[in-house]
């Protein structure tokens, strides 16, 4: 049994590493930003989010990918495995104004945050919330945005 789990486990690792090195010929850039995301550790490649877009690859290029994202649709995509962060987000007036889609007006979403391909540092992360909140009080001038607020439901901590 523990032998079947194993090599269940290869094959896995070895379709991700497959599908990466597919991808990786025509959008290298991208798979040089991914080889530093977390979700490559985890042997989790294009396929997982951009289905395995084999029309795609054969037509080099001149058809889309099976899925891509829209801001609409990050969050339910993202949320499939990151629940937690998910149910957090959901109520949060992010999501609120995601969802509203007010006239003219962005709101965040996971890669807003998080980028797509390759990992934000949480320096680079508070740039992207200075981008909508610029005018901050004085009391948050010292500390990052997370020392206060739950970083995916956005609600003040203290």
């Amino acid at each position: 049994m523990k032998l079947a789990v194993l090599l269940l486990a290869l094959a896995a690792t070895a379709s991700a590493q497959k599908a990466h090195e597919l991808c990786a010929a025509c959008h290298a850039s991208q798979a040089e930003e991914f080889d530093t995301h977390p979700h490559k550790a985890k042997d989790i490649s294009c396929d997982a989010c951009h289905g395995p877009s084999v029309k795609h690859r054969e037509a080099q290029g001149q058809t889309p990918p099976d899925r891509i994202a829209g801001p609409l649709e990050v969050p339910a995509l993202c949320g499939a495995c990151h629940t937690t962060q998910f149910a957090a987000y959901k109520p949060s007036k992010h999501y609120e104004a995601l969802i509203a889609r007010v006239a003219g007006k962005r709101a965040p979403n996971c890669v807003t945050c998080h980028s797509t391909h390759a990992p934000r540092a949480v320096p680079a992360i508070e740039v992207q919330c200075k981008r909508c909140h610029e005018a901050l009080p004085a009391s948050c001038k010292p500390a990052g945005c997370a020392t206060c607020h739950n970083p995916h439901s956005s609600k003040q901590l203290k």
